[in-house]
């Protein structure tokens, strides 16, 4: 999925950075499968494979878009739709399970959209290009995210919601530093932490974690970079191009250069040590000692009870090196597939193209504080007038997944999402500590 599973993320993306959604079947696969009905029919059932958690929410949006199923597609007034809730933790055994057994096999499936790719490799999913292609609905969606489900130009997922980072601030602590408007380049983001700092003494300009892939990825996007490249089938790491390099020594700068991110963020997520769920520059930024913080907005939920100045919360997108434009960011999120052994492709279809409409993608995706996949509704609306909301959104519109349609990406990156702390450089030490914080060639292969 992509994004940091928090506790109440888990509502929501994981600690691949972890947000998700969690579950309540058991650990065995899950035990509903597709109708016998013959396909020529309109299916007596569809099963349909949530991730996460049966939590009331989800489960009243899910009977709406039953509902709403049944009265837009009359055909389908009699067939019932099953949703088997099924753990993150164990969904890759699931759909393997379900594909070499032929049985309990769902018909539609979500899943996270850093499986797609590696699913659809391994035959899991079905092609659904010509359903796509004659989508209404495609020409809206937001082309990083679909591409995302295409291999080698086939289409076998939809996406259905996402989240991206940003930089989350306070509007009236940049009116008391005298910043008019959020940085849109690395220099500014440096100047306006100093300035965030000296106006609130005791405070740390920003959070330079190290253990967070996604977030840094916009860093090495921003300065035009990439975490790996294919050619030939073949994926080499990038992190010694010239590109990358640069964003690697401005991000170390932060904390070894500029004193803006204390020693202790080394080594940590955006929520502490790694393997926390709190303590970290999360609590800092809650508790009005970190100026700036890099997370998405649904970390809102880890925010501590007595979090101050909330009303002035706002957020901006990560600058690009240079501006003007945003730098990208990885979405993390959700897709929707028909399953490779189901019979009823066109009643799959059908009852996807309900989920993910406008209306029920936006209203779903607003259950979590994240975004649906189109950009209309991205760049106008309450998205972009909410101020908190806004920068998101504003991100958003340049998204993409790391390293981009890598169908062993899940497999390569362990979903730990570390690239400082585990490729660091010696000789650069902070007066501080002397602390080794740095970077030297990754070795990735996806």
């Amino acid at each position: 999925m992509g994004l940091r599973k928090t506790p109440a993320a888990l509502v929501a993306f994981g600690t691949a950075a972890a947000l998700a959604i969690a579950g309540c079947s058991s650990t065995s696969s899950p035990s509903s499968g597709g109708s016998s009905s013959t396909s020529s029919s309109a299916p007596a059932q569809l099963t349909v494979w949530r991730m996460g958690a049966s939590v009331p929410s989800q489960v009243s949006w899910m009977n709406n878009v039953v509902t709403q199923f049944h009265k837009d597609f009359p055909q389908y007034a009699n067939t019932k739709v099953n949703v088997v809730w099924v753990p993150w933790t164990v969904r890759t055994t699931d759909w393997n399970n379900a594909l070499a057994s032929g049985k309990n096999a769902p018909d539609i499936t979500e899943l996270g959209n850093t499986d797609t790719p590696t699913e659809a490799s391994l035959g899991v999913l079905t092609n659904v290009s010509s359903y796509v292609n004659s989508w209404s609905a495609k020409s809206g969606l937001v082309s990083g995210m679909l591409a995302n489900d295409v291999q080698n130009g086939d289409v076998y997922a939809v996406p259905w919601f996402g989240g991206v980072r940003g930089v989350w601030y306070r509007t009236d602590q940049f009116t008391k530093a005298g910043i008019t408007s959020p940085p849109t380049t690395w220099a500014q983001l440096v100047t306006d932490a100093q300035k965030l700092q000296q106006t609130f003494p005791g405070t740390y300009g920003i959070d330079a974690i190290t253990d967070d892939t996604n977030a840094f990825a916009s860093f090495l996007w921003g300065a035009g970079g990439q975490i790996a490249t294919q050619s030939n089938g073949t994926w080499t790491a990038n992190l010694t191009s010239a590109a990358d390099e640069a964003a690697i020594k401005y991000y170390v700068s932060l904390y070894s250069t500029y004193h803006l991110s204390p020693s202790k963020y080394i080594g940590q997520t955006e929520l502490g040590n790694v393997g926390s769920t709190s303590g970290g520059a999360n609590t800092d930024f809650g508790l009005g000692k970190l100026d700036l913080y890099i997370d998405g907005p649904w970390a809102s939920a880890t925010m501590p009870a007595n979090s101050a100045d909330k009303a002035n919360w706002a957020s901006f997108p990560i600058p690009s090196e240079n501006g003007p434009n945003t730098a990208p960011v990885f979405a993390g999120g959700s897709d929707l597939a028909i399953f490779k052994t189901s019979k009823y492709t066109q009643a799959d279809w059908d009852l996807i193209s309900v989920m993910d409409n406008t209306a029920n993608s936006t209203s779903f995706a607003n259950l979590q504080g994240f975004f649906p996949p189109y950009t209309a509704e991205l760049t106008s609306g309450p998205y972009k007038t909410e101020k908190f909301m806004s920068g998101f959104a504003t991100a958003a519109e340049n998204s993409q997944v790391s390293p981009l349609n890598a169908k062993n990406w899940p497999t390569a990156d362990t979903g730990k999402y570390f690239i400082i702390p585990s490729h660091r450089v010696r000789g650069q030490r902070s007066a501080a500590d002397g602390a080794e914080f740095g970077h030297r060639e990754l070795a990735l292969r996806v």
